[in-house]
């Protein structure tokens, strides 16, 4: 291969040169930046569960109370027994578990959303502990402490030290917790040490009333699990949980996305590789045309001694000097492409069953959502195998062309000489 000859061939044909480059970068362009889109939106369905470390919240659904006074489950929330929670600890890619307890408390003068958390569990609720703004988190092995929503204490005007009640026992407020910095899951207005909301459910008689709800139950799981296994986690804990089940997964937030990712998610390999295939199909117009063009150019190199080997080289060369120049220029643009998708934002509704409130109430039932800025960044492994197809199409265009134009003899277009 003659590095001078690859050179002059480069530079000398800027608008081959200029037209293969932006053939090659525009497939890249548009393959790279679909995964980053379809990626951003996979992230962003995580969301909700992945700001308070779960990858699956899991619950069943009971009975509506007999009657709304003190002390209540909504519907989407029955109990969950302790043999239950240990058989979803020992499924195949299951990391922790943590326990919640969430009810409704009706007084007379106040309505409250409750939830129980082990403040030492790293999955669920307890990682509210980074959302504290005044005062401090519940501490392990607590007792009649709470912490309290900042917009619930604002419109209560409570403050740390303050004393709430819940179901008539009293309970010292020491911190505030900014819930909206650890997404909209199982959100309340007072968060209290899983022991006490475990006591206060099982003694409360309109919970009795209707469910079979033991000292050591829970009626929240949220699970931490393997990545390349949520989905067998999620069907296992279904299946355990019974037709009552309610699991959510990063699946099933996704399908509150929109059509345009759903379209992005399912076709978005196959756009991407026929963009590939288009500026495959370019670049092979572009040199063809070129390799006419140097019919003759090719015939005196033949006729002073290349052998078609190292035309088929130099050709070669020449045609992947151009795709690892497209490559470059088709992951900068994918780089800015999805820096200005990562400043759009995106809403990702929470179900009610994951933060009930209830519809009777006035103005109806709370719609919670988490909104992000859409995590949409080229991977490594995409450019990888960009790069990897572009050079492998090119690879097979260059073959191609040149062993056509090896195959020139001289004496054919050197005969008017």
């Amino acid at each position: 291969m003659s590095l001078p000859y690859l050179l002059a061939e480069l530079t000398r044909r800027p608008r081959r040169t200029l037209f293969a480059i932006l053939s090659v970068a525009s497939g890249v362009a548009l393959f790279v930046s679909l995964q980053a889109y379809a990626t951003g939106y996979r992230e962003a369905a995580r969301a909700p569960l992945a700001e308070i470390g779960a990858d699956i919240a899991a619950q069943r659904q009971g009975e509506v109370p007999e009657a709304f006074d003190g002390i209540v489950f909504p519907h989407s929330t029955a109990p969950i027994h302790r043999e239950e929670i240990e058989a979803v600890r020992r499924l195949p890619g299951v990391e922790a578990v943590g326990e919640s307890v969430l009810f409704w408390d009706f007084e007379s003068e106040q309505f409250l959303v409750v939830l129980g958390l082990d403040p030492s569990a790293t999955s669920g609720p307890g990682r509210l502990r980074a959302a504290v703004t005044e005062g401090r988190f519940l501490a392990a092995d607590e007792r009649g402490v709470a912490a309290a929503d900042v917009t619930f204490a604002r419109e209560r005007h409570l403050r740390v030290g303050d004393r709430v009640s819940i179901a008539g026992q009293p309970f010292t407020v020491v911190g505030l917790v900014d819930t909206s910095r650890a997404g909209q899951v199982a959100n309340a207005n007072l968060y209290v040490p899983l022991a006490d909301a475990r006591a206060l459910s099982h003694e409360a008689p309109n919970v009795r009333a209707v469910h079979d709800f033991r000292a050591d139950d829970a009626n929240l799981l949220f699970i931490k699990a393997n990545q390349a296994q949520i989905d067998g986690v999620t069907a296992s804990v279904a299946s355990l949980l019974g037709d009552e089940a309610l699991v959510s997964s990063t699946r099933s937030f996704s399908q509150t996305l929109g059509e345009a990712y759903r379209l992005v998610d399912r076709f978005g390999w196959l756009v991407g590789l026929a963009g590939l295939g288009v500026a495959a199909a370019a670049l092979l117009r572009a040199m063809s045309a070129n390799l006419w063009e140097r019919r003759r150019d090719i015939g005196v190199m033949r006729a002073v001694g290349w052998r078609r080997i190292d035309i088929v080289r130099q050709l070669a060369s020449e045609l992947i000097a151009l795709a690892l120049a497209g490559v470059g220029v088709g992951l900068a643009g994918a780089v800015v492409i999805s820096f200005i998708l990562s400043q759009t934002t995106v809403t990702v509704p929470v179900p009610w069953e994951l933060s009930p409130t209830p519809h009777f109430l006035p103005g109806g039932a709370k719609s919670m959502a988490v909104t992000i800025h859409l995590p949409a960044q080229v991977s490594s492994q995409t450019a990888f195998i960009a790069l990897g197809l572009a050079l492998l199409g090119s690879a097979a265009v260059a073959i191609g062309l040149a062993g056509w134009a090896a195959r020139i003899k001289p004496a054919e277009v050197l005969r008017s000489e």
